[in-house]
């Protein structure tokens, strides 16, 4: 066995040895004690004799050579089988004696990663202790009925020299009562070898005396078992001598007793009162008389008489049972047997029986090494144990059997199935008393596993032993299954760990709290990093609870610190996790200490920073708008920056210390930094206390560092917060309330809620801040404390590299003194108006710091929405102070509100003389205009500069937002005709639709603002008769306008009126009108005052949307380019072409005021506060007066005409034809008249209508525009015209007022086409004439006019001339431009709704044109005829 196995077969040698039984006076242990040793102890060390080569011959002839060999010794009182009981409580004596070498407390890092060699060395370092454990173990075995390699081979009796009368003493220790149990139950045979040995000590006398009894001895005893042995010839004092000056031989072999004693007791036995040590009276010769006397019982005595027991054994056995005779006699009378029932034991068998004879035999045979001998007497035995049933001695042999075939190396196979079959028999058949033997067999089959590098099956053997045993021996079994899975190759690392979690919760169970945390620990290192949720909680969760029991509360927290954060964990285990946490901390006596938490979850990787350095913000919602937005409102108010270093550098010369990853802010301003708490847990969190961690050096500090603000520098130690919290009077920390301000926040986390909270910090003077990172107390017990990991973007160019932070996730700042802070609210600003809607705002600044502030300034990015009033609209209520009569200061034009952008953007400065000192708070007015329908975020910057410049910042910005839903209201829609009867008069159309869906409205007032423009009712004034007062025309002038039927407009109906608009010239109108007109929409009772248009707010509205249809690339910058929610207004302006070329005089600008309706009567309306009223202006800006034709034109004459045709058939009516150039070019104007054709003889026209001269506008009356009356020249047409005309006068044929011959109704009889040339802004007159035949009503509408514009800077020889086209009357329409208010659309004509703009109106339209004459109507009355 010099291979794998021989750790084995030397533990098998010495655990399956000689037992010699030992019988000694009390006078021998008094010697002994001397060296606090007993008699026992005192040879033990000498009984592995090495070195022997000793023959031997058993059965077989041929001998063989001991070169080592083994006894065991035990006094006689010692060879007994203690109690249960007794036993167990021996063996966890062992335990706890072995757990005294491990580690007290457990290591730091509770969390190391997985370390396959620190795992190794641990179960290298816990094997001894195993191997201690099994030695005990197997010996609460030994000494029991079914076996008999606990027998004693042989017997020494001790007696002292100093005792009296020492033969009989020899006589008397042989005693029965003395003797093992064994002897006088049958078990064991009393016949022993006894030995006689006379102990002399040599500190009582010479050896004189015992040598005198030694010859007694010999002659009463015999002379060969007689001995001497002589001890104690050294003495305490002199340590030259003794063997142990060095080391002490007897500690490794001493043996316990069973019984348990106490700690003073174990005490005596190894150290006298004295206090001396083991061995110190033994000198090195007593060593060599001890050996000397060892060695000669073992080779003189011990090994010929189990020699010649053997011999004499076989004999028997083979007279007995061997051969074939022997054998069958012996199954015959075995054969009766089968049917005794199983027992656990069996029957009895004393020691003269064969099987306990074959028994001595087997182990004798083993104990001297002849294991074939043994194998061979193992198996004939192990057929009679099983036909007599006795299961505990046939599982005994099997046991025997299995290591016989180990230490001869042979068929492996069948030691591990002897193994086995030992196990299963004693757990099935021999009952629980065996249990412990099975678990003995067990730890042998083990260790053959072992031997072999089976570790694997050695692991399985020990788990299923673990399983059997109800003991501490199971966690013990457990932890080497664990550790056999670690040495596997490769290890199985799940199985090691999963093993020692078993293992430790056994020895939880049995109060072994050391070795349970040892395990744990070990266990740790398997499960922390892997994932392994579950498990790794219950290590963590066991490893606090066994340092609480431990009163190591310090270890305790960072245990159960693990598993307060599992989600995974039902509701119930949560709180039970966190209250024995929260228990721990209250027990701990570092109560303050800050943890590295993990509850409540925190995202420390993603923090906003929200700051103000020069960009100042009203509110949350205006920080959350892109900076390419305020950028761009900014333009043109903020002073642009230097590029070549950064303005603030060069302005404060620190140009070299302060670097781009640093934000600025200034001293005395919040610095609030967004931090997502999460609770992943099932119950709530109550989280208070949560403030930032801060480290802050001053300005001072740093400038005379000379050096910058970095992770290695000393300024991290200058103002910082430790990490125990500070007490009054504690040493080494510093009070930052001087120079920072951290604002606690406090909040309750409901089961999985994620909550952002805004955590502040505000310094008090300039210097360095870096956040390092946030602080709270969990359920106002635990305080925890985690540092912010913020990192930047993967950079593009560089790999495996972060670029910096973005502003908003920096956490270093450079503070800045005092600075001025305005603080803007906005009151009165509503979140949903209708469109169109006027409303008056109050901007409220506060100058919250000390410092005072000037150069005040307002920009928007929806000047169209939003307008600075003067202080004095402040002074009146609303809407009274919109209405004619107050004093308005505001006036002026398109011009001045371009020039306004142009110079300045709309930027508003308030007065140079506005400073705002510290503390003190000013009102200005703001106007709303809701001009169109949407959702729109209204982005406000409003711009400032400290009144004493110093070395901070240059100016600061406040950004504001308002997000503002706009309904639609009222669409309003314009149509402006020329008058055909006048020139300077024009017919106008209101075409208004209420598109909102639950809302009515009333109609206030429609105006104009125009260069010279008037509004008047279609009608003329009716004045009712005999009421001639100033009352009566008043109220007849409001029943003339009053064209609305209903000033209530419901929702969903629409509703069109109609005015007359009149160029009233400039003498007309004063200055103070401002150029507009107002019609009043009521009755006459109405006393409603009228809202002013040409002056205050809505006149700065209105002349801003004039600049922004005439020039609408200026608002791109501010409305298109920000990204605004709303599309941009997308109506039909007026065309480029005709805008230049007609003059602005040609434009009128219409408006209509209403108001929300609220469902209250008019009567209630007008008795209701002013500031209830919801004031609606819609503006509709830049109409044409003429639409795209640059010419008007009228035709003049008599509307009736009385001649008697019977006296002269011909009647010439002259007119006058005034033709004016409204455009700013020359006009070359052709005017054509054309004559009616002649009516056929068969028309379908009656006689009638012939006689009396009305003729249809039909198609075949009708020729198309430029198309010649006859096909005939203009002299030809005249002189067949003049003789027709001739021949039907005469003519009385009824059938034909004109003769057989065609002829036409009329004919012109003065001219066919004339040319004219008008400058531009001129008119000119033609002379028309014409002739009718007979009385009727006459259309002189036959006519057409064509016209080419020309510019002189782009005129070219020749002359572009017009075509001309007759177009009849049935397809002629007048071609007029409709202009629209903010977001309306038309209705289709075709719905019979508000009408669309006119396809015309191109720039080629413009320039060439062709018109037909307008419809004029002349009545012919025969003299002779009453005109009815």
């Amino acid at each position: 066995m010099e291979g794998v196995g021989f750790m084995l077969a030397q533990s098998v040698r010495q655990q399956i040895a000689p037992l010699v039984m030992v019988l000694a006076t009390a006078s021998v242990e008094a010697s002994c004690q001397k060296n606090s040793l007993t008699f026992v102890d005192l040879l033990r060390p000498f009984c592995s004799l090495a070195n022997v080569n000793v023959p031997v011959r058993t059965a077989s002839e041929q001998p063989y050579r001991l070169q080592e060999f083994n006894m065991r010794m035990f006094y006689a009182s010692e060879i007994r089988q203690p109690p249960e009981e007794t036993a167990e409580e021996y063996l966890l004596e062992v335990v706890n004696s072995t757990s005294e070498n491990l580690p007290a407390e457990p290591e730091e890092d509770v969390q190391r990663k997985n370390d396959f060699s620190a795992a190794l060395a641990a179960a290298d370092a816990r094997t001894p202790s195993f191997q201690k454990y099994v030695k005990e173990f197997m010996r609460t075995l030994a000494f029991s009925e079914h076996e008999a390699v606990d027998h004693p081979v042989a017997s020494i009796q001790a007696v002292s020299s100093s005792d009296d009368h020492p033969i009989s003493r020899f006589v008397e220790l042989y005693n029965a009562e003395n003797l093992p149990s064994l002897i006088e139950e049958g078990a064991m045979d009393p016949k022993l070898l006894k030995l006689y040995v006379l102990v002399h000590d040599l500190q009582e006398g010479s050896v004189d005396r015992a040598n005198e009894i030694l010859l007694e001895m010999r002659s009463t005893f015999g002379v060969n078992n007689c001995r001497i042995l002589c001890i104690n010839s050294g003495s305490p004092e002199a340590d030259d001598g003794s063997p142990n000056s060095n080391e002490d031989m007897w500690s490794s072999h001493s043996l316990r007793p069973m019984t348990p004693l106490s700690a003073s007791g174990v005490d005596k036995l190894d150290k006298d009162p004295s206090g001396r040590r083991r061995g110190c009276f033994i000198t090195q010769a007593d060593v060599e008389e001890v050996t000397d006397f060892v060695l000669d019982i073992a080779v003189k005595h011990i090994i010929p008489t189990m020699e010649l027991r053997v011999r004499t054994l076989y004999q028997q056995v083979a007279a007995t049972r061997k051969g074939l005779k022997n054998q069958l006699k012996n199954l015959w009378w075995r054969k009766g047997k089968d049917e005794v029932p199983d027992v656990s034991n069996g029957p009895q068998y004393t020691y003269t029986s064969m099987e306990s004879q074959i028994r001595v035999l087997a182990d004798y045979a083993f104990m001297l090494r002849d294991y074939e001998l043994a194998l061979s007497n193992y198996r004939l035995l192990s057929s009679d144990y099983k036909m007599d049933k006795a299961w505990k001695r046939y599982a005994g042999v099997q046991e025997m059997i299995g290591l016989s075939l180990f230490m001869l190396d042979q068929s492996k196979r069948e030691s591990e199935l002897c193994m086995e079959t030992a196990i299963n028999y004693y757990h099935q058949k021999s009952g629980l008393s065996s249990a412990k033997y099975a678990t003995r067999a067990s730890l042998w089959l083990t260790e053959m596993h072992k031997a072999r590098g089976q570790y694997r099956e050695a692991a399985v053997v020990l788990f299923r032993s673990s399983t059997e045993e109800g003991s501490l021996r199971s966690a013990l079994l457990l932890e080497q299954a664990a550790y056999c899975f670690l040495r596997t190759a490769p290890p199985m690392l799940r199985k090691y760990g999963f093993h020692l979690v078993l293992a430790g919760n056994q020895y939880s169970n049995y109060g072994q709290k050391t070795l349970a945390m040892f395990v744990y620990q070990c266990a740790l290192k398997v499960f922390g990093h892997q994932g392994w949720n579950y498990i790794s909680d219950h290590v963590h969760f066991h490893l606090g609870r066994l340092c609480q029991l431990l009163e190591n509360n310090a270890f305790a927290v960072q245990y159960f610190k693990k598993v307060i954060a599992c989600s995974h964990q039902s509701p119930t285990n949560q709180a039970k996790f966190l209250s024995e946490f929260l228990h721990v901390i209250e027990k701990s006596d570092r109560m303050g200490a800050v943890l590295d938490l993990d509850l409540p979850s925190i995202d420390l990787e993603h923090v906003y920073v929200h700051f103000e350095d020069q960009r100042t913000y009203a509110s949350s919602a205006a920080a959350s708008v892109p900076e390419e937005i305020w950028t761009s409102v900014e333009e043109g108010l903020v002073p642009a920056a230097d590029k070549a270093v950064n303005w603030l550098d060069a302005r404060t010369g620190n140009a070299k210390t302060v670097t781009a990853d640093y934000n600025i802010c200034v001293a005395g301003e919040d610095i609030g930094v967004d931090v997502e708490f999460s609770n992943p847990l099932q119950v709530a969190l109550d989280v208070s206390g949560v403030s930032l961690v801060c480290n802050f050096t001053a300005e001072g500090s740093t400038e005379e560092s000379g050096q910058e603000f970095s992770e290695e520098s000393t300024l991290y130690t200058s103002s910082s917060i430790d990490h125990v919290l500070p007490h009054d009077g504690q040493p080494g920390t510093r009070s930052v309330q001087d120079e920072l301000v951290l604002r606690e926040e406090a909040f309750t986390l409901k089961a999985g809620e994620s909550q952002v909270v805004r955590l502040r910090v505000k310094p008090s003077r300039a210097g360095l801040l870096r956040v390092v990172g946030v602080k709270w107390v969990l359920s106002k017990i635990a305080h925890g404390q985690r540092d912010f990991a913020v990192v930047g973007r993967k950079s593009k160019s560089r790999s495996n590299k972060r670029d910096e932070p973005r502003p908003h996730q920096r956490l270093k700042f450079r503070v800045l003194g005092h600075m001025p802070k305005l603080e803007v609210s906005l009151h009165e600003m509503p979140g949903r108006v209708n469109a169109g809607e006027v409303r008056r705002l109050v901007l409220e600044l506060s100058n919250s710091s000390a410092a005072a502030l000037k150069s005040i300034k307002f920009k928007t990015d929806h000047p169209l929405f939003l307008l600075v009033g003067d202080s004095g609209d402040l002074d009146q209520e609303f809407p009274v102070c919109l209405e004619v009569g107050t004093d308005a200061v505001r006036t002026k034009d398109a011009a001045a509100a371009e020039e306004e952008y142009s110079t300045s953007g709309f930027i508003f400065s308030f007065p140079e003389e506005t400073v705002l000192e510290g503390g003190s708070t000013m009102l200005w007015p703001l106007w709303l205009h809701a001009r169109q329908g949407g959702t729109f975020a209204l982005n406000t910057v409003i711009y400032y500069e400290p009144d004493k410049l110093s070395s901070g910042l240059r100016y600061r910005t406040v950004r504001i937002t308002h997000s503002l839903q706009v309904l639609s209201s009222l669409r309003v829609g314009v149509e402006i005709t020329p008058s055909p009867l006048r020139l300077e008069q024009f017919l106008l159309r209101l075409d208004i639709e209420n598109d909102h869906s639950a809302e009515s409205f009333w109609l206030r007032q429609v105006s104009c603002a125009g260069n010279q423009w008037s509004l008047a009712s279609l009608q003329p004034p009716v004045v009712e008769n005999g009421d001639e007062s100033e009352e009566a025309d008043v109220r007849a002038a409001y029943l003339s306008a009053s064209v609305c039927p209903s000033q209530l407009l419901p929702a969903g109906q629409n509703l069109s009126l109609f005015f007359k608009l009149l160029n009233v010239g400039s003498g007309k109108l004063t200055a103070e009108e401002g150029f507009t007109s107002n019609i009043r929409l009521g009755p006459p009772s109405s006393m409603e005052p009228l809202i002013h248009v040409g002056k205050g707010p809505l006149l700065s509205f209105l002349l801003r949307e004039k600049v922004h249809i005439k020039k609408p690339e200026l608002f791109a910058s501010l409305q298109d380019q920000v990204g605004g929610i709303a599309k941009t207004d997308k109506r039909k302006t007026v065309n480029t072409s005709p805008v230049e070329i007609l003059h602005e005089a040609g434009r009128v600008d219409v408006m209509l005021i209403s108001e929300q309706q609220d469902g209250m009567s008019m009567e209630k309306r007008i008795s209701s506060v002013n500031d209830s009223s919801r004031i609606i202006f819609n503006d509709v800006c830049q109409c044409s007066v003429q639409g795209s034709v640059p010419l008007v034109w009228v035709l003049e004459g008599p509307r009736y005409v009385k001649h008697d045709f019977k006296e002269d058939p011909f009647c010439e009516v002259s007119f006058t034809l005034t033709i004016s150039n409204r455009s700013n070019l020359d006009a070359h104007v052709t005017v054509e008249t054309f004559d009616v054709k002649s009516m056929p003889l068969h028309s379908s026209v009656s006689n009638q209508e012939k006689r009396v001269g009305w003729f249809p506008l039909t198609s075949s009356a009708a020729p198309g525009v430029g198309e010649s009356a006859t096909g005939l020249t203009t002299t030809e047409s005249v002189s067949s015209s003049a003789a027709a005309a001739a021949a039907g006068s005469v003519s009385s044929d009824k059938e034909n007022v004109c003769g057989r011959t065609s002829c036409g109704p009329y004919m012109w009889c003065n001219l066919r086409s004339t040319k004219i040339s008008l400058a531009a802004g001129t008119s000119a007159q033609v002379s028309l004439c014409v002739t009718t035949f007979a009385p009727g009503i006459y259309d002189i509408s036959r006519y057409q006019i064509s016209w080419s514009l020309q510019d002189k800077t782009l005129e070219t020889e020749g002359s572009l001339e017009s075509k001309s086209s007759m177009i009849s009357l049935e397809k002629s329409s007048k071609s007029t431009e409709k202009t629209y208010a903010a977001g309306f659309t038309p209705i289709s004509d075709e719905l019979g709704g508000i009408s669309g703009p006119s396809s015309k109106g191109s720039g080629d339209s413009a320039r060439f044109g062709t018109e037909p004459g307008h419809p004029y109507l002349l009545t012919c009355i025969s003299s002779g005829d009453d005109v009815i």
